[in-house]
């Protein structure tokens, strides 16, 4: 009997499996670059019905095309965790298409990072950190700058220092957090209490008492600020919004340096270009034609670091330099190397942030390890100590930058990457870390320091 109905069964099972249904993860738009849909997303994008289908409370949604039958499903993934599919004709998916690429071409493509990041995650616990230790390094010492002793001084730094970690923790269990509202909220707090001694400093040509604790209150404003205008932003998009803020001032400095000696009018140029940079570094991920994510975007910045301390070693051989010379160099030194670091890191790879994160720490371990070369050899030249701590930190930038795949910066590894899409024709520039070393060291022979591929 077993070998009757062995024909049978293996007739049904093929017949099962020829029947079969296969779905293809596909695109929403033209460009190939947006896979998921987030409510957020479909907000900026003014997605409504007919043409998206998806309402109320979502995580996000994913277009899937069907095999063999043809059409495509919308997969909408609910807070819950339940999935809803709606099938969607050719027709439709045309539609969808189209209504898609108006909104990009509007208000400019999200940040193309990994799908979960287009629409910045959760942040969890770590608001209520970042915002502690912004209080520890930033708002308990303004606060306790405006006491009249050192006793009030101390009262002030620990209690604030405190009472920010409970109400930054009470905030985050009466409302989510995500990422980018913790960067832009610890950023922002930042940019507004430098701000905020910009404009008082402008306004009285001193930093007394009350304008500490004007800079005091920018601080928390600009941390509510973050908070809310974090809200719509991807990771890239919030770490972008800094680093405009960071060029702007650069650029003011440098553009003022020209017509004279930097000083109250300055402060107040820095202050006023201040939202145009904000404005301007949110667009910076969402128009260029390249994937940028946070951890690009923190890249750059320690690029600009390094420029600007290559500029410092430039301006050190000055006699007895001029806050005008000083300007001169140091802000125009930040802007080449946050381009140097665009050109060479953010164009060429997707960083994460933990990549971000170590590449940092090599860029000042190989400083310090440079300056440490001119001091071995005696040296008291504060140029060359300077130099060599740039060529240091470049060497380990390029040291940790080797051990990244630059293949995942197209490669269909990551979500939102479509392959096939781009070709890298551009210059490569590698530098030779040892030989650059014993170079610097004086250590006799040939020294390959860079190479140049087409």
């Amino acid at each position: 009997m077993r070998f009757v109905l062995f024909p049978v069964l293996l007739t049904m099972s093929v017949g099962t499996l020829a029947a079969q249904t296969i779905e293809r993860p596909q695109p929403f738009d033209s460009a190939q670059r947006i896979v998921a849909v987030t409510p957020a997303l479909a907000e900026r994008l003014h997605l409504q019905a007919p043409v998206w289908p998806a309402s109320g409370d979502y995580r996000e949604a994913r277009l899937y095309s069907v095999e063999p039958g043809g059409g495509f499903v919308l997969v909408v993934q609910r807070a819950s965790g339940t999935l809803e599919r709606f099938s969607i004709n050719d027709g439709e998916r045309v539609a969808l298409r189209s209504a898609i690429d108006a909104g990009m071409s509007t208000t400019g493509r999200p940040s193309a990072e990994s799908a979960n990041d287009v629409i910045s995650e959760p942040a969890g616990n770590a608001f209520a950190r970042h915002q502690t230790l912004l209080a520890a390094v930033l708002y308990a010492p303004l606060a306790a700058s405006v006491a009249d002793n050192g006793s009030g001084a101390g009262s002030l730094y620990l209690l604030v220092t405190g009472g920010t970690f409970f109400a930054s923790y009470a905030a985050t269990q009466s409302m989510p957090f995500t990422r980018a509202q913790s960067a832009l909220a610890a950023d922002l707090g930042f940019a507004a209490a430098a701000n905020g001694l910009l404009v008082g400093y402008a306004a009285t040509g001193n930093a007394d008492k009350g304008v500490r604790a004007g800079a005091f209150a920018a601080a928390v404003a600009g941390t509510i600020a973050g908070g809310v205008l974090g809200q719509s932003l991807s990771d890239a998009e919030a770490h972008a919004a800094y680093l405009g803020i960071e060029s702007s001032a650069a650029a003011t400095v440098a553009a003022a340096a020209g017509f004279g000696e930097p000083g109250r009018g300055t402060a107040a140029a820095v202050a006023l270009a201040a939202p145009l940079g904000y404005a301007l570094g949110v667009q910076y991920p969402r128009h260029v034609g390249y994937h940028v994510t946070a951890g690009d975007v923190e890249a750059v910045g320690t690029a600009g670091l390094i420029g600007t301390l290559a500029a410092g070693a430039a301006v050190a051989q000055i006699d007895k330099p001029s806050g005008r010379q000083v300007a001169a160099f140091l802000a125009p030194g930040f802007l080449i190397g946050a381009f140097l670091g665009d050109r060479g890191i953010a164009r060429r790879l997707d960083l994460t942030e933990a990549q971000a994160g170590i590449m940092n720490v090599g860029a000042g371990a190989g400083a310090l390890i440079g300056a440490a070369i001119p001091l071995i050899g005696s040296s008291s030249s504060t140029s060359a100590t300077l130099s060599a701590a740039a060529v240091g930190a470049i060497v380990g930038v390029s040291a940790i930058a080797s051990t990244f795949n630059s293949a995942d910066k197209f490669g269909p590894s990551r979500a939102g990457r479509f392959p096939g899409r781009h070709s890298d024709t551009s210059p490569r520039l590698s530098v030779g870390s040892t030989s650059l070393l014993a170079a610097i060291a004086g250590v006799p022979g040939r020294h390959v320091l860079a190479q140049l591929t087409f």
